[in-house]
C-alpha cells in the first residue's frame, strides 16, 4: 500500500480545516469554553467533532506552502467559528447581568467573591443565576443546537469558497445591544417588587421615625427578594429559549 504526499495532504485537510472552525467555536461558546475544562479535553472534543463532520464536507488539501490563500482560508474559518460562539455567549452575558442587578437590589452585593469564569467579582445571586442558565441551556439541548448551527455554517459558509458570502455582522452587533434587553426582561419583575418594598419601607420610616430602618428593612428586603426569586425561577426557561433560537436564526437556514 503506497501513500503519496497528495493523499496525505488531502486527508490532513479534511480534518485540519473543520478543526480550525470548531476550535474557534470551542474557545468562545458557553459550556465548551469553561475554564474548568482542560485545554486537552477541548482539543480532543474538537478533533472528535471534526472527524465526524469530515466525510460530509469539502475541504481543500493541506498544502506545504503558507501562501495568501492558506491564511485567507484560515482567517475565514476562525472568524465564522468565533462569531457563532460569541453570538451564543451574548445570551449568557444578558442573564448574568440580570443576576447582578437582582443581587444588587436584594442586598447581597456586599457578599461578592471572585468569579474565575468572568475574572471579576460576583455576588451570590449572579453566580446562582449563571449556574442556573447553564443548567437550563444543557437541559433544553442548547449544546446540540450550537452543534447544529456549526454544521449548518459549513453549508452556508464553505471552508474554501471564493463566492460572495455575507456574514450577518450587523445582526450580531445588534445582539450586543440586546444584552441589556435580555437582562431587563428577566430582572424586571423582581426589580418591580423590590421597588415596591423599598417604597413601603420608606413610608414606614416616614410615619415612624423611631423605627430602625437598617435593622428591619434589610431582613425584609432580603427575605422578600429570595421569595420572589424562588417564584420566578420556573418562568426563566421561556425567555432563554426564545433568545437562543433568535440568536441561531442570524445564520441563514438556521
Amino acid at each position: 500500500m503506497l501513500l503519496t504526499s497528495s493523499q496525505i495532504a488531502a486527508w490532513a485537510g479534511y480534518v485540519f480545516w473543520p478543526l480550525v472552525r470548531i476550535l474557534a467555536l470551542v474557545g468562545t461558546a458557553p459550556v465548551l469554553s469553561h475554564r474548568a475544562i482542560p485545554v486537552r479535553a477541548k482539543v480532543a472534543v474538537g478533533v472528535a467533532i471534526a472527524l465526524v463532520l469530515a466525510p460530509a464536507l469539502h475541504a481543500p488539501p493541506l498544502g506545504e506552502s503558507l501562501n495568501a490563500v492558506f491564511f485567507e482560508t484560515l482567517v475565514r474559518n476562525v472568524l465564522v467559528g468565533a462569531t457563532l460562539g460569541f453570538a451564543i455567549r451574548i445570551l449568557f452575558s444578558g442573564v448574568e447581568l440580570a443576576g447582578q442587578m437582582i443581587g444588587l437590589q436584594i442586598g447581597l452585593s456586599f457578599g461578592g467573591f471572585f468569579n474565575p469564569e468572568a475574572t471579576d467579582t460576583d455576588n451570590p445571586v449572579g453566580n446562582f443565576v449563571s449556574l442556573l442558565v447553564l443548567l437550563i441551556f444543557l437541559a433544553m439541548d442548547g449544546h446540540l443546537m450550537v452543534l447544529y448551527g456549526l454544521r449548518q455554517s459549513f453549508e452556508i459558509f464553505p471552508i474554501a469558497d471564493d463566492g460572495p458570502r455575507r456574514l450577518a455582522f450587523d445582526a450580531i452587533a445588534g445582539l450586543g445591544a440586546q444584552v441589556f434587553s435580555i437582562a431587563l426582561s428577566i430582572s424586571l419583575p423582581i426589580l418591580a417588587v423590590m421597588l415596591l418594598i423599598n417604597v413601603v419601607l420608606g413610608v414606614m420610616a416616614r410615619v415612624s421615625p423611631q423605627l430602625n430602618l437598617f435593622a428591619v428593612g434589610f431582613p425584609i428586603t432580603l427575605c422578600a427578594g429570595m421569595v420572589v426569586l424562588f417564584l420566578f425561577i420556573p418562568h426563566l426557561e421561556a425567555p432563554i429559549r426564545a433568545t437562543l433560537e433568535r440568536t441561531l436564526s442570524i445564520w441563514p437556514g438556521g
